[in-house]
């Protein structure tokens, strides 16, 4: 069975992430506050990864593979396509704006010192005045983000019935977008810390922003696992009882380490991985989190970029086991 759920799994982190990390570009795009080489650099590489993510779901997650799961949302699951193909196709001409556009994102001017020659890198100034690139490029930008949320939405509602009734099944449309954000906002923010490594000139409030965002989405699902209970559809099915058993034991062969038909037990539980989530996929990222926030706060960016390295690790093992769990029980 898990090796049924396991595409599904991929398939909802990898998007999660594409996701997330466009629309996070996008916002540091639109508050005009790093350079345009990391804005290009990196929609080149969300390009591909957006490209990678509608691969993946003509795969392993059409419209007649996801009918085959009885429990899912059914009147959904035909509209996942689209709007996934066109967050990948729309963000085809915002990487072409960027890369036509060579006053986007902030500019550095280099003053002489009155000493010697040598040259001092002054604070990072705006772009003189808006283009038509610019417009161009912020409109096709939007219009990517609306596409991607588009994408989270339809998503959630397909898998809503697995989260359980609360409300409706507000809490798992939510954390969709929340998981998206920290995901998607710790990846764009570590590499954003990288920048600074070469420029320490520039200013700290994108990588404090991203950061934030970080924070935000992770205090949000932990406030949607205390409010809406475990979202796992091990934790949501009705417990059974199978009477036990027991078999008269019988001598293994030489050449077998246990009788055949001997119970697999697994290590960890449906309850101890989701306890274990909890701990590696939201604790430890917010602690973290707000460590690298403090270390922005007083411009030790290395410092800071470890500590995003971790959180990235984190939080894509926490959602991996998350979305496991969310959809193991199909």
């Amino acid at each position: 069975m898990l090796l049924q759920t396991l595409p599904l799994v991929l398939f909802i982190v990898m998007a999660e992430v594409s996701i997330g990390a466009v629309s996070v570009l996008v916002f540091l795009d639109w508050r005009n506050e790093v350079k345009r080489g990391f804005l290009t650099s990196y929609a080149l590489i969300y390009l591909v990864l957006a490209g990678l993510t509608y691969w993946f779901q003509q795969g392993f997650s059409t419209a007649p593979l996801l009918n085959t799961y009885p429990q899912l949302d059914h009147n959904w699951t035909g509209y996942q396509s689209l709007p996934l193909l066109l967050f990948f196709l729309l963000l085809i001409p915002y990487a072409i704006f960027l890369f036509l556009d060579k006053t986007a994102g902030v500019q550095e001017k280099s003053e002489s010192s009155e000493e010697g020659n040598a040259e001092v890198v002054a604070a990072p100034v705006a772009p003189r005045k808006s283009s038509a690139l610019r417009v161009l490029r912020l409109l096709s930008g939007v219009a990517t983000v609306v596409a991607g949320f588009v994408t989270l939405f339809v998503m959630a509602m397909i898998y809503r019935p697995l989260g359980g009734g609360s409300l409706g099944g507000i809490f798992t449309v939510a954390g969709f977008f929340a998981a998206a954000f920290a995901l998607g906002g710790v990846m764009t923010a570590m590499w954003l810390g990288h920048w600074y490594l070469v420029t320490p000139a520039l200013s700290g409030r994108p990588l404090q922003f991203s950061t934030t965002l970080v924070l935000v989405a992770v205090l949000a699902q932990i406030i949607f696992f205390i409010v809406g209970g475990p979202n796992s559809t091990y934790a949501n099915k009705a417990q059974t009882t199978t009477p036990a058993i027991t078999a008269q034991a019988t001598p293994a062969p030489k050449n077998q380490v246990k009788p055949a038909d001997a119970p697999v037990v697994a290590p960890l539980g449906a309850t101890a991985i989701s306890w274990l989530r909890v701990v590696v996929g939201y604790a430890m990222p917010l602690i973290l989190g707000i460590l690298a926030w403090i270390l922005i706060r007083e411009r030790s960016f290395q410092s800071a970029t470890g500590m995003l390295y971790l959180v990235v690790v984190l939080t894509l093992a926490g959602e991996i086991m998350s979305r496991g769990l969310f959809v193991g029980g199909l």
